[in-house]
């Protein structure tokens, strides 16, 4: 059973439900593919946004089958994002195992991440419809534009607070938003519920990687299942760095420009932060994008599945992995 889904074992067994249907998606493909994509299920952490997928469909008529195709391509989507990220981050661990270029070679890595996209795709098409294809394109087109936007700003000092939200709106937020809005109008939900549903992934998305910028600095990697200030290392400057940087008196500044270059000062520039009034600020602002969460599940009807998010909205905030 997915650890994060264990007090939600009806859930937690339709998540095993996308899982199969994935790896029956990969079962008529390339050794090679069925084996890749088996790995990157066996570690495929939480599975919020497929879970997000099925929980947004209950507020509508839901078609289980067609719902879990539709959770199937969002974790098919995100999947193919987390390889490619993974190889151009040249990280050798996620959730604690080595990555998939780590173990096979960036070069089918490069061709598992392509043929999990195009698998979205022929799954979306599956569904019926054009509206699912086109949110997806642009969401793809949105990724890529936030993947070049943070290149092209490592290692900058300079980095802005909006920069930042503007960068991880374009990548965690949008496909977490994505992934309510495709379940609620799969389901036939009406347009302002879907709105509503939407919004509420987008304060969720905004959240939850907040925290998870917190937790590159505050847990160790046992906890997190990554390496430390590993977005410091390569010069990814995120939301306590961006704080801690407008307090410094040029003590981190030093620590930052020297750790381009020396593992041991990037160990430094991480502890001035993990020490500094940007963890707490980070949080703060986490905790913003959370009430606004909890004011938009307000606006849904009362149901289990709005008590589940409810539960899941206060546990992203408090978690420690």
């Amino acid at each position: 059973m997915i650890r994060f889904w264990e007090d939600h074992p009806e859930l937690a067994g339709r998540l095993e439900a996308v899982r199969d249907l994935i790896l029956q998606r990969a079962a008529s493909d390339d050794p090679d593919v069925r084996a890749a994509v088996g790995q990157l299920l066996a570690s495929s952490g939480k599975m919020l946004r497929p879970a997000f997928v099925l929980l947004a469909s209950e507020f509508g008529a839901p078609e289980p089958a067609r719902a879990l195709r539709a959770a199937a391509a969002i974790e098919m989507l995100h999947m193919a994002t987390l390889v490619h990220d993974d190889i151009i981050d040249g990280a050798p661990l996620r959730r604690g195992v080595a990555t998939l270029h780590a173990l096979r070679g960036p070069r089918l890595a490069v061709l598992v991440g392509d043929w999990l996209f195009a698998s979205c795709f022929s799954l979306v098409a599956d569904l019926g419809g054009d509206t699912h294809g086109g949110e997806l394109a642009r969401l793809v087109s949105r990724i890529c534009g936030s993947e070049i936007s943070q290149s092209s700003e490592r290692f900058s000092a300079s980095t802005s607070v909006r920069r930042y939200l503007r960068r991880i709106a374009g990548k965690t937020a949008a496909l977490f938003a994505l992934s309510f809005h495709v379940g609620a109008e799969q389901a036939g939900c009406p347009e302002a519920r879907v709105s509503v549903l939407r919004r509420l992934g987008y304060c969720l998305g905004m959240g939850f990687q907040i925290i998870d910028d917190i937790l590159d600095f505050s847990s160790s990697s046992g906890e997190t299942g990554k390496l430390p200030g590993g977005d410091l290392c390569q010069g990814i400057y995120t939301l306590p760095v961006v704080h801690a940087l407008r307090a410094d008196d040029g003590t981190l500044a030093r620590a930052l420009e020297r750790a381009r270059r020396n593992r041991r000062a990037a160990g430094r520039a991480s502890r001035l932060v993990a020490d500094g009034e940007g963890i707490r600020l980070s949080r703060a602002a986490a905790e913003s994008y959370t009430r606004r969460a909890m004011c938009e599940l307000g606006r849904l009807p009362a149901s289990p599945a709005r008590e589940t998010l409810r539960s899941v909205t206060a546990r992203l905030l408090q978690r420690t992995w």
